[in-house]
């Protein structure tokens, strides 16, 4: 072939001598060589994984359980995860993101809670750049146990041909087994990847109760951790050739002053009653990283509504004040997994505009 492309251009350019000729014949064969060039192999793996379900669900201690590690903020209130965020686990060759997003809600509770727009968007976006589709829901809520949101399905169905798995949490609440399969059988509508369960179902006449197309199901308690190595490694398995988003160290998207400011808000939903926490902006005054040690040193100013809530949240000579300094500073260090000291103050809007 090379000789006679050779041959046709010494006939038609008598005037280009050998040395041109054999230039040109190079040329060609590596032009040829690098169209026929096989892909290169990929020797890493990536799984991005979209987490969604109920608030309170316990979605941010999954992920952690699974990160062993204090990547999200958690509370016992619901609308702790304001927005969605990355959690990046690598383990081997296989590098797994989780993206955590905020529970799914309808318009009365954005409304109540002053919620921001992204609560229905990032659910949305986590879907439909994520490879696989991962389900939490509460079997210790005795009211919504036996029946998936319509929102979890919705988004399912837009989804439909991404897999997906479910995982039951909170299985620690439930002593009876047997109470546990039917809830198993109602939310899958008996079926698992399309196929019949086997075994005797009642089948209740419901629309919108489960969904049938799980590839998998794990029942966990994000608590407690039990079942979670499980859930682990069928991520891990699921991973496919491709190259790493973040590199092997990193371990979130967020910032170490978002962190801190997160972990602080968490951690005021959980010591504050009812609503107050929700009308609390936190502010970062100071962060400091020493760059050998790691240790960090941060300062965070809590902007109250009024003084009588700044003295609610300082408790008695500070009391409050005190424990939830201490809960956001021990939180912190299982997250940054480093030294972390905090001073925590309150600031009254009220008494600035005196």
């Amino acid at each position: 072939m090379f000789s006679k492309i050779i041959k046709n251009i010494t006939l038609t350019c008598r005037t280009i001598n050998i040395k041109q000729i054999r230039l040109y014949s190079l040329e060609i064969t590596e032009n040829v060589a690098n169209t026929f060039k096989p892909p290169e192999i990929c020797d890493t793996k990536l799984l991005k994984v979209a987490i969604i379900g109920c608030p309170n669900a316990g979605k941010s201690t999954f992920i952690n359980n699974l990160m062993d590690r204090k990547v999200c903020a958690t509370s016992s209130k619901v609308h702790t995860t304001r927005n969605k965020s990355l959690a990046i686990f690598t383990v081997g060759d296989s590098q797994i993101v989780f993206v955590d997003t905020p529970g799914l809600v309808n318009d009365r509770e954005k409304k109540k809670f002053n919620l921001e727009k992204s609560f229905t968007k990032d659910s949305k976006s986590s879907l439909s750049d994520a490879d696989i589709i991962g389900v939490i829901h509460d079997v210790a809520n005795a009211y919504t146990r036996e029946i998936l949101d319509i929102k979890v399905i919705r988004l399912l169905e837009l989804h439909k041909t991404k897999p997906s798995f479910l995982v039951l949490n909170k299985v620690d609440v439930l002593k009876s087994k047997r109470k546990l399969l039917d809830i198993t059988r109602v939310l899958t509508e008996n079926s698992l990847d399309g196929k019949t369960i086997p075994g005797k179902f009642k089948k209740i006449e419901t629309e919108n109760k489960g969904w049938p197309l799980f590839k998998e199901i794990f029942m966990v308690s994000s608590l407690t951790g039990s079942g979670i190595p499980e859930v682990r490694d069928y991520l891990i398995k699921n991973a496919k050739p491709n190259k790493w988003m973040f590199p092997e160290e990193t371990w979130t998207n967020e910032t170490p002053e978002n962190l801190v400011l997160k972990a602080v808000q968490a951690t005021l939903l959980n010591f504050l009653p009812q609503e107050i926490p929700y009308t609390l902006k936190p502010e970062l005054e100071l962060f400091e990283q020493n760059n050998l040690t790691g240790d960090i040193i941060c300062s965070v100013v809590v902007k109250c509504p009024s003084q009588r809530i700044a003295k609610l949240v300082a408790g008695a000579s500070d009391g409050k004040l005190k424990q939830i300094t201490e809960t956001v500073q021990h939180d912190l260090q299982l997250a940054f997994q480093n030294f972390v000291r905090i001073h925590i103050v309150m600031n009254s809007e009220e008494k600035e505009k005196t």
